[in-house]
């Protein structure tokens, strides 16, 4: 096997008392459910540490902000060797988690929340060393699925213009949703799947403003059941573009709601799991493109003003055939289809919230119709910059393999 695959994970839940973000500021009682990050670190396997690799790691978290995750893939780049442009910091987007981003809806980080990040760093930059450290031979393995009957456009059309419906439990909403679930497992040569990776687009957001427990939402419940059933010994998820796109029952109280959609997505995932094919093997490489965006729009309570300029990337990666394109905030999910037949990669991972947050980023045809995410985004002509910086970042890793 041509390759050296690395599978490490930590709990990483606040204490109670930490402030939640999300929707408005508010303080946790309590854990719905614990939350955790999980890191894939990928290399050549030929021995050669200064070799090509990369590394990905995904936190039960909203997203980080730059200077946070330049930080941190700082620390990460001096424990693997590889350019920090090599490490992919990404969040779940729970909306019932710590305060990693500060919106301007109320929240103050407090001496609680000050030192819950502090400590999130060291395990982070931890997790990697130890994902890094024990990586040993194996394969990828991918499948495709969809999970289509739980999630759905949330932007509307009304006779006033365009407006946002957060949930739809009947499925009557006509907009765009790509419902694509890519699975990505790692096999050792004795057989045993020891990872699997879900990429799949939809807002973790089962649990609203009302519920006041930590929780991983939906995505905590996924991996619990894929565990538990043996899907593999360690199942993270990586959110796909999914900026518009909510489950069909949301912003609700109570754990039976994330445990229901959890396990729903888990069970479409545990029937595609007797498809999942060896991915060629390959060159492994990594490429980053930069992309600097300049706010024309305010921010809430000012937190971000008009002019503020966000200097932020496009990281794209491959080990053979599995591609990965990694982008900052949250794409819409008309996204998704055109990032990944722009990789040469057969099958390619989307990955969104990845080491920024500057907010949504919109399709055009979006921000000609208005409503809550064009409001939100940080200005207009995103689509056009976001596919342009995509293109520099996977033509940066075909560079690096046919040197």
């Amino acid at each position: 096997m041509a390759l050296e695959i690395g599978l490490a994970w930590v709990d990483v839940t606040p204490p109670v008392g930490a402030t939640m973000v999300g929707y408005t500021a508010r303080q946790a009682t309590g854990v719905g459910h614990p939350l955790r990050a999980e890191a894939v670190a990928c290399r050549d396997g030929d021995g050669d540490r200064g070799g090509g690799g990369w590394v990905l790691v995904s936190v039960d978290a909203i997203g980080f902000t730059g200077e946070f995750s330049r930080r941190v893939r700082g620390r990460m780049a001096e424990v693997t060797g590889l350019p920090a442009e090599a490490h992919v910091l990404c969040g779940t987007h729970t909306h019932s988690g710590p305060s990693t981003i500060v919106f301007g809806r109320g929240e103050s980080m407090g001496e609680v929340d000050r030192a819950y990040l502090a400590e999130l760093e060291e395990k982070l930059v931890g997790l990697v060393r130890e994902a890094w450290a024990g990586a040993s031979p194996g394969v990828f393995e991918t499948a495709w699925t969809e999970a289509r009957e739980l999630g759905h456009n949330r932007r509307v059309q009304r006779e006033d213009g365009w407006g946002n419906e957060w949930e739809d439990v009947e499925g009557r909403h006509p907009g765009f949703f790509d419902p694509a679930v890519l699975l990505v497992a790692v096999r050792r040569p004795n057989g045993k799947r020891d990872g699997l990776i879900v990429n799949y687009g939809c807002h973790p957001v089962t649990l609203g403003p009302s519920s006041l427990e930590l929780s991983a939402d939906y995505v905590g419940y996924m991996k619990d059941r894929l565990e538990a059933e043996g899907a593999a010994g360690l199942v993270t998820f990586a959110l796909a573009a999914c900026g518009n796109i909510n489950p069909r029952a949301c912003i609700r109280v109570g754990a039976e709601h994330p445990k229901a959609m959890g396990e729903a997505l888990a069970a479409v995932v545990m029937k595609a799991m007797g498809e999942l094919k060896a991915v060629e093997p390959g060159a492994v490489a990594s490429a980053s493109a930069a992309w600097s965006i300049t706010r024309t729009r305010e921010g809430k309570k000012g937190r971000r003003k008009a002019g503020d300029v966000t200097e932020t990337e496009v990281v794209a990666a491959r080990a053979g055939e599995l591609g990965l394109i990694a982008g900052p905030g949250e794409l819409f999910s008309e996204f998704n289809k055109p990032l990944r037949a722009m990789h040469p990669a057969r099958d390619t991972l989307i990955v969104t919230l990845a080491n920024e947050y500057p907010g949504y980023i919109p399709t055009d045809a979006a921000q000609a119709e208005g409503a809550y995410e064009v409001t939100m985004a940080p200005c207009d002509g995103l689509e056009g910059a976001l596919m342009e910086t995509a293109r520099a970042a996977v033509d940066g890793i075909q560079i690096e393999v046919s040197e």
